[in-house]
């Protein structure tokens, strides 16, 4: 008898819970919260968001529908995401600690990652972050198109890692690795006669320390052209102004497997090639 009523007692918790969340959920306010975070990032310098609705999710956390960041001065670089969801992790706010764990869907594909403030009621100062992406279709992202100055297009897959601020990106420390696949990248000058490169894969490894990314590892499989490349890149305010210096080999099967020394500097709307 005492095992049916532990049980009852339970059911009706459970149901209690359940109504409980039913109702939270039907009574959430989320026009005014919708209108709360436009106003809030209305006040941001240097970007612009725009969004449809926010409505709480499961497991417990907020979704957001339609969700665009524009930056201020460059209205063709936008980052969108279809659906961001954000939600705390596990019972790090009883630690006093203040997690979050993201998914975005957009542009085919998705990202996770999550985010770990040293604040618990402040997103200044120092965080760490990483993510996950899978399956990005890179050409439909505005603001990966403008920053590397050109519509290379391909499916993206890999890995971010980050740990500094925001308000100093250029002290901040991060990886990256990435795979792209089944793709084009157009020259920007004559190579060879080439104006563009097919390729079935680039892959890379990247590392940012004190404002310069480091390439220590970056190649392209192709048909008509095999290249693997080192070396750094100079951030500049304007990303596509960077400075690079980048040196390495290229493999021309469709010539014999012709091999030639390759070295590329000026900027990433600029490059200047010299073969040797």
């Amino acid at each position: 008898m005492r095992s049916k009523s532990n049980r009852a007692i339970a059911g009706y918790i459970l149901a209690g819970i359940a109504m409980l969340l039913v109702c939270l959920y039907l009574r959430f306010p989320g026009e005014a919260l919708t209108d709360y975070v436009k106003a809030a990032a209305a006040r941001h310098p240097r970007a612009l968001l725009s969004l449809d609705e926010i409505r709480p999710s499961f497991p417990p956390g907020l979704s957001a529908a339609n969700v665009t960041i524009e930056f201020r001065g460059r209205p063709d670089a936008t980052l969108h995401a279809d659906v961001l969801s954000v939600r705390p992790r596990g019972f790090s706010l009883l630690k006093g600690d203040l997690a979050v764990l993201l998914t975005a869907k957009g542009y085919g594909g998705e990202a996770r990652g999550r985010v770990d403030f040293s604040r618990l009621l402040s997103l200044r100062g120092p965080l760490a972050a990483e993510a996950t992406l899978r399956d990005v279709r890179i050409e439909r992202c505005a603001w990966l198109q403008e920053a590397l100055a050109r519509r290379i297009t391909g499916t993206l897959q890999g890995t971010v890692s980050f740990s500094g601020t925001l308000e100093a990106l250029k002290n901040s420390t991060g990886n990256v690795d990435f795979a792209l696949t089944n793709g084009v990248f157009p020259l920007t000058d004559g190579f060879f006669d080439f104006k563009k490169i097919d390729f079935s894969r680039i892959e890379g490894k990247l590392a940012f320390l004190n404002g310069t990314i480091k390439i220590t590892q970056l190649t392209l499989a192709g048909e008509t052209l095999r290249a693997s490349l080192k070396g750094n890149i100079l951030i500049a305010d304007e990303f596509r102004e960077s400075r690079i210096d980048l040196s390495g080999a290229i493999e021309m099967p469709a010539q014999g497997s012709r091999r030639l020394t390759l070295h590329i500097s000026g900027t990433l709307d600029n490059p200047k090639t010299r073969l040797m």
